[in-house]
């Protein structure tokens, strides 16, 4: 398999890698070495250390100004026509080698840009300042060697839900979908536990602080600490170029992605990939699907995902997402309120195209268009988005 397929399936065949890095599935896009395999990294004076990271930089247009409806493809709040950097990443990490035996490593992700300052709290990143510096991973991974290894992490990671990730280079797509920027956490700070069942099936289950928290706090405002629990569980096929992933989350009163709300929160995430063995490891399909409950609203949506990559240099990529929330829109992370002025529930649509250039083993060209339809809006029916991006990776 070509390394754009390997780097989709490596966080399928090794849970718990770090979900937000460039390179892996972009599902469960974790580790920057994952979807570049070939790239150098710069090694430590301590033997196995290895230091690498990307810059990426950019400009999105969503030809509706500083309004409202810049909360739509909402993710992209900046999308009033800005040259961004989205994000500078520096990733320095020990990890574990293959042999089941008692070892330990660790894991520091740093990052810097408009992708990063957090929007009041919510699922996504923001675009709140440039200067934003976000430590999105700093954990310690033991291995217990019992049965085929236990892999123990303590800190902050990011979080096991949801087919796109932090890093826009390791998405099939420039902007965020609409079910990541609104329907999940990014990261947890806590203890997880992760083991491989066979080389078929792997799940790990965690124990955190509260939705979105660093800290012991629940979300910003709430009087008491929250905290919550993950579990998860993925199933590749025999051939490798498959796989079906489950994750649950729930946070005990500690609120959501409602800022301040003390209320319990139950997120299930599902996916899954397939690259088309008849297709030549050119085709990859992949699929979303997000339910969330908090006690005064349910959200539920669905994303479908294909890409195809024409040549060694040159690729396709598209994206068709809805996302339905009750109770005046409450799941929509948005900049103005409910989606809809604050009445009823809300429906959301995108459809997204993005064409990728492989222009050097190691730097990325992509140019994208995405139009989100909602049934209830602040101002038009449409929005209408353009995204340019240039990513270089070491």
């Amino acid at each position: 398999m070509n390394k754009w397929i390997a780097g989709l399936f490596a966080m399928a065949l090794v849970a718990g890698v770090a979900r937000a890095d460039v390179g892996a599935p972009a599902p469960s896009a974790k580790d920057l070495d994952k979807v570049v395999t070939d790239v150098n990294f710069v090694e430590t004076a301590k033997a196995g250390v290895v230091l690498s990271g990307y810059v990426d930089v950019g400009y999105i247009y969503n030809f509706a100004g500083n309004t409202g409806a810049n909360r739509r493809g909402g993710n992209d709040g900046v999308a009033k026509g800005d040259f961004n950097v989205n994000a500078v990443k520096l990733t320095l990490e020990k990890g574990l080698t293959d042999a089941n035996e008692l070892q330990a490593g660790f894991r520091v992700d740093l990052m810097m840009g408009e992708d990063i300052a957090t929007n009041g709290g919510n699922a996504g990143p923001g675009v709140l300042s440039g200067d934003s510096l976000l430590v999105e991973q700093a954990y310690v991974v033991i291995r217990a060697p019992y049965g085929n290894g236990i892999d123990i992490k303590a800190g902050k990671f990011v979080t096991w839900l949801g087919y796109e990730v932090i890093e826009r280079p390791a998405n099939l797509n420039i902007t965020y979908g609409n079910l990541f920027f609104n329907t999940i956490p990014l990261y947890h700070t806590g203890v997880s536990a992760e083991y491989a069942f066979t080389d078929q099936v792997d799940g790990g289950i965690a124990i955190t602080n509260g939705f979105n928290n660093d800290s012991t706090g629940a979300v910003a405002g709430n009087s008491e600490d929250g905290y919550g629990v993950m579990a998860k569980l993925n199933i590749t096929n025999e051939g490798g170029n498959a796989n079906w992933y489950n994750a649950i989350y729930y946070g005990f009163g500690n609120g959501g992605l409602g800022a301040g709300a003390e209320e319990d929160t139950f997120i299930w995430d599902t996916w899954g990939n397939w690259a088309p063995t008849f297709a030549d490891d050119k085709l990859l399909l992949g699929f979303n699907a997000d339910l969330g409950l908090q006690n005064d609203y349910t959200y539920w949506g669905a994303a479908l995902y294909a890409k195809y990559q024409f040549t060694d240099v040159f690729s396709l990529a598209g994206r068709a997402d809805y996302l339905h929330s009750d109770s005046n829109g409450g799941a929509f992370n948005t900049t103005t309120g409910a989606p809809n002025g604050g009445t009823g529930s809300t429906d959301t649509f995108s459809y997204t195209i993005t064409a990728g250039f492989d222009l050097l083993e190691n730097l990325l060209v992509r140019a994208e268009y995405r139009v989100d339809l909602d049934t209830d809006l602040v101002t038009d029916d449409m929005l209408h988005t353009i995204a340019l991006q240039a990513v270089y990776t070491f």
